[in-house]
């Protein structure tokens, strides 16, 4: 895969773990990437060391189906690495971790709610960084930080558009409701879906 893979599956891990917000820092000089969420957190952190674990609850599971929680992606866009959440923390070259050599997970007294994943040596260069985030960040549920600044999520849910609902979830189309000749000469549209999730103790839809 490609070395920023690594941003959208950090993205999706802080998203499912219920997260208010994911935020990137990157330290160009140092290539140092942190990324941080105030998420559930990991409860083990054995899962990222184990190839198709993805260590969700059954209703993540169930909805989702995920297939791991990226950190292979992780391990292959940098060359050390440090996690740190509720389950303990974890510190390591990634070489090492890719040579399954033995890896010591340390507890952590008095988490503060906050999963911090660091990796140095990062391997994407400072605009890629940006761009791909941008990028992803459009149509996405929850806030998106890059050096404390807020990317721009002008196609989410909460963005203010007129979404229909769907029996697959909440759907935007960009453009249906300009004049036919102008869609004619359109040759490409975005779509964002986004899947609607049953919230069983408030009876409603997120």
């Amino acid at each position: 895969t490609q070395a920023t893979t690594v941003l959208g599956e950090m993205m999706q891990n802080s998203r499912r773990a219920g997260a208010k917000s994911v935020s990137f820092d990157y330290v160009e000089a140092t290539r140092l990437l942190t990324v941080r969420d105030n998420g559930c957190g990991i409860d083990s952190l054995a899962t990222l060391l184990t190839v198709a674990e993805s260590g969700w609850n059954a209703d993540i599971i169930e909805r989702e189906q995920p297939y791991g929680v990226g950190f292979l992606s992780a391990l292959f866009s940098c060359e050390f690495i440090r996690v740190e959440s509720k389950g303990g923390c974890i510190s390591a070259p990634t070489e090492d971790l890719l040579s399954f050599k033995p890896v010591t997970i340390k507890p952590v007294v008095d988490w503060n709610g906050i999963t911090t994943i660091t990796l140095q040596g990062f391997k994407p260069e400072a605009q890629q960084i940006e761009n791909h985030l941008q990028r992803l960040a459009k149509g996405f549920p929850i806030s998106v930080i890059l050096n404390s600044v807020p990317l721009e999520r002008t196609r989410a849910v909460d963005a203010g558009l007129q979404f229909v609902n769907t029996e697959i979830g909440q759907v935007y189309l960009n453009g249906l409701s300009v004049k036919k000749k102008w869609m004619n000469a359109c040759r490409y549209f975005n779509m964002f879906l986004h899947v609607l999730i049953s919230d069983a103790n408030t009876n409603k839809d997120n």
